[in-house]
């Protein structure tokens, strides 16, 4: 007998018909396990919930103009799912860090339970370095972490659960949670606020402080500039073409003069008993007064041409006093040349007094040369300049506006910290709320029963339906004339069916 391949593939109806054919291979495994399953749920120890639901963030009923004076952004923010998720994560460290457990704990006194106590010392003992509150502490957080969770109620409502054995201790802990994260939000808000004012304080002095002294240096830079700065016709290209071809006239003068001197001094080396080399005239108190005042004069025409246009009639008035200064020392030069030079001839005594001016002349005019150019770089720095202290006042222009500016923001900054403060202070209790507290659980959330029974029913068909399958597997009898065919060579006649009802008779 050849041995059937156990490779023989089944359709779906040959399944059904082994399925149906071992059903108490099925039905008892599904029975028993149902059963184990039922009678295990009532071993396993209830759990119960009970959440609260808070709101945060919500949207407090401001106007525009104060939601942007505060910071606020106008209409409603919506949030991305991964935002919110992320928002749900920050919320869940915060309610499980060490600060809210600590103050959770001081609220119930949940560290005075049994079995807490118990793991705590547990821990000292192998971490020695830690203290048994401590210890308390880090037990009931980790605990924490595993019996509550967080879910959005709403678009800004988070509903917090907690889970626990007893009922009222679910409760207290969802309420006592739900109140703590509130009064830490608050509490937070506030102490961002108020760093936020203390920041926007030192930076408002600070500001302030800088915006007085550019406002300072502005000022000074404006003295120093109105003292540099000249009249629209001092600084004109004309007025300074007139004192430039003063100053060449006067070297032209010059020049001149001189060439007078040498032609008078080559008259007089005819003259007999004149030493020319040694030609000098005594001097008088009034021609050394005189000689003061032109000097005198001289020294103030600096400060003439920077005030005045070269054509003005203060110019005009200085040039006459020169010139009767002039005058007046060239009538003393005729009065000392008769005196000092009295032997000599009318003609030569002419010459004496015409030589004697022009180096007067010449004094003049090669001293007075000097302190022209002097007051024309003067002029020509003095209007140089002005292109500079217009670009350091419009640098400190620009400066000022922008330290104002800065100034202005810091200064709204903490008109809107200081309005935020009152209003969070004023809606702490309506706006961070408790919007739903947790109530007593009247039956347990765990074991839930029904899933227990539904599982044991699926693992009972599986148990089963593994079990006649492989019993039908192992079975070696034939099953189909094809498989007697296959083994015996032969041909099938015919089939006898099985009739039960004859079986009922014969007995």
């Amino acid at each position: 007998m050849k041995v059937r391949d156990s490779r023989d593939s089944l359709n779906i109806r040959d399944i059904l018909a082994v399925f149906w054919k071992r059903k108490w291979l099925i039905v008892i495994p599904l029975i028993m396990v149902v059963a184990v399953a039922f009678g295990g749920s009532y071993l396993i120890t209830p759990e119960y919930e009970s959440w609260t639901i808070i709101q945060i963030d919500p949207q407090l009923p401001l106007t525009t103009e104060i939601q942007r004076l505060v910071g606020q952004q106008p209409g409603l923010q919506r949030l991305s799912v991964a935002e919110k998720q992320s928002q749900l994560n920050s919320i869940f460290n915060y309610l499980t860090s060490s600060s809210y457990t600590a103050a959770l704990n001081e609220r119930l006194q949940l560290d005075r339970e049994p079995d807490i106590d118990k793991q705590a010392r547990a821990f000292v003992q192998r971490q020695p370095n830690i203290t048994l509150e401590q210890a308390r502490l880090n037990v009931l957080q980790s605990r924490l972490k595993k019996d509550i969770r967080l879910s959005w109620a709403a678009n800004d409502q988070v509903k917090i659960t907690a889970g626990s054995t007893d009922p009222v201790k679910a409760r207290n802990i969802a309420n006592a949670l739900g109140e703590i994260f509130i009064a830490g939000k608050v509490k937070q808000e506030l102490a961002q606020i108020r760093s936020s004012q203390d920041f926007s304080d030192i930076q408002l002095e600070k500001y302030e402080r800088q915006l007085t002294d550019k406002l300072a240096d502005k000022t000074a830079l404006e003295k120093e500039f109105l003292a540099v700065q000249l009249g629209e016709s001092i600084a004109s290209e004309a007025n300074r073409a007139d004192i430039s071809h003063e100053i060449d006239r006067t070297t032209t003068e010059i020049n001149d003069l001189r060439e007078e001197e040498r032609t008078i001094l080559n008259q007089l080396m005819t003259v007999e008993g004149l030493s020319v080399d040694r030609l000098t005239l005594n001097d008088s108190d009034e021609k050394a007064q005189k000689r003061r005042e032109l000097r005198q004069e001289m020294q103030e025409i600096g400060e003439l041409i920077v005030k005045y246009t070269w054509d003005s009639p203060q110019m005009l008035n200085y040039h006459g006093r020169v010139n009767n200064i002039l005058t007046a020392i060239e009538t003393e030069n005729q009065r000392l040349v008769q005196r000092q030079y009295a032997d000599a001839d009318q003609q030569t005594q002419r010459l004496l007094v015409e030589l004697f001016n022009i180096r007067t002349s010449l004094d003049y005019l090669s001293t007075n040369r000097p302190f022209v150019q002097a007051a024309m770089d003067e002029l020509t720095a003095r209007i140089n300049l002005v292109p500079e202290y217009e670009a350091r006042l419009a640098q400190l222009d620009r400066e000022i506006s922008a330290t104002t500016d800065l100034r202005d923001r810091f200064q709204r900054q903490q008109e809107s910290s200081t309005i935020s403060q009152a209003l969070i202070q004023d809606a702490s209790l309506s706006s961070n709320r408790v919007v739903e507290p947790a109530k007593l659980s009247l039956s347990p959330t765990k074991p839930n029963r029904g899933k227990i029974v539904i599982l044991g029913v699926i693992l009972g068909l599986m148990i089963g339906g593994a079990v006649a399958f492989l019993v039908e597997l192992l079975d070696s009898s034939f099953k189909k004339p094809d498989e007697v065919e296959e083994v015996m060579g032969l041909p099938v006649l015919g089939i006898a069916p099985r009739i039960d009802f004859l079986k009922k008779v014969a007995r």
